[in-house]
């Protein structure tokens, strides 16, 4: 095989790797939820969070960084200073039970998954 026979072959091999291995991509899941006991019981409030692979980090509402499982569906656990973040896949949306600490109250939202 001459040089230039092998050369495209592995271009063709490297070309062919790359796009068997999607992307990286974080989605960005957007809700409303209702503050079911506690302080304020009864408003709505909002909540943004980014999930990158199994880091959910909060871009809008109470601070949330940490880990979830992320097969077969999305669900875990996450405790930070701010409370106990319970968060499991409902169908086609995402639900998040908020254990909060301070103020203390617990919040369930519904998020859907923000269209790019």
């Amino acid at each position: 095989m001459g040089n230039f026979s092998y050369a495209t072959l592995c271009q063709a091999l490297l070309l062919l790797s790359v796009l068997n291995f999607p992307a990286n991509t974080s989605q960005i899941w957007e809700g409303t939820g209702r503050v079911i006991s506690g302080v304020g019981k009864g408003g709505s409030v909002e909540l943004r969070l980014e999930i990158d692979g199994a880091v959910v980090t909060s871009v809008s509402g109470p601070p949330l960084h940490g880990t979830i499982q992320t097969t077969p569906d999305l669900n875990g656990t996450i405790e930070t200073q701010t409370g106990i973040w319970y968060i499991e896949r409902c169908g086609e949306e995402l639900c998040v039970n908020l254990q909060q600490h301070h103020p203390q109250q617990t919040i369930f939202y519904r998020l859907m998954p923000k269209n790019p």
